[in-house]
C-alpha cells in the first residue's frame, strides 16, 4: 500500500500547471479512477492520504506541508494551513481516518454521497479565501440565506 501510494504521488505532477483552478482539477481527474465525473468517498480518501509521506496512514502537519508547498506545489502555507486545521476535524494534530468522514462530508455539499468536480472546486476554493480572511466559513450543514447571512442547523468545526 505504501509503494502504491507512493507510485501514485509520482504520477501526479501538479506544478506543471500555472493555475489554481487547472491544478484541483488535475488533482480531481487523478483520483477519479473510474473516470465518471464524481469521486466516491474512498477516491477523495486518496487525495488526502497523497500527504501520507511515510505510509502509516496519518497525515503529520509537517508532512502535509512539505507535500502541499514542495511536492505538489498546491499553494501557499497560509492555505496549507487553513486546509489542514479544517481536516484535522478532531483536532489531533493529525489527519487520519477519524478525520476523513469529515472531510467528505464537507466536500459533499448536496449530501448524494458523491463529490462532483463543481462541489470539488467550490469547497477547494472557499478555503482557499478561508486562508485569506475574504470568506465567510461555509459548512455542509449551512445554508446561505438570500441576504447573504449564513445560518446553521448544526454546530460544526469551522
Amino acid at each position: 500500500m505504501v509503494n502504491e501510494l507512493a507510485d501514485h504521488a509520482k504520477e501526479i505532477n501538479l506544478g506543471l500547471a500555472d493555475s489554481e483552478p487547472q491544478r484541483e482539477q488535475i488533482l480531481f481527474e487523478k483520483v477519479d479512477k473510474n473516470l465518471d465525473g464524481y469521486l466516491t468517498r474512498a477516491e477523495l480518501d486518496s487525495v488526502f492520504l497523497l500527504f501520507d509521506s511515510n505510509g502509516d496512514r496519518n497525515i503529520t502537519k509537517q508532512e502535509f506541508d512539505t507535500d502541499w508547498i514542495s511536492l505538489y506545489k498546491l499553494g501557499t502555507q497560509k492555505e496549507a494551513n487553513v486546509l489542514f486545521d479544517k481536516a484535522d476535524a478532531n483536532d489531533d494534530l493529525l489527519i487520519d481516518a477519524d478525520d476523513l468522514p469529515f472531510i467528505f462530508k464537507f466536500f459533499d455539499v448536496n449530501s448524494d454521497n458523491t463529490v462532483s468536480i463543481d462541489e470539488f472546486l467550490t469547497q477547494w476554493g472557499q478555503l482557499t479565501l478561508m486562508a485569506f480572511g475574504t470568506a465567510p466559513t461555509v459548512t455542509p450543514d449551512s445554508t446561505t440565506t438570500s441576504d447573504s447571512t449564513t445560518t446553521s442547523a448544526s454546530t460544526t468545526k469551522s
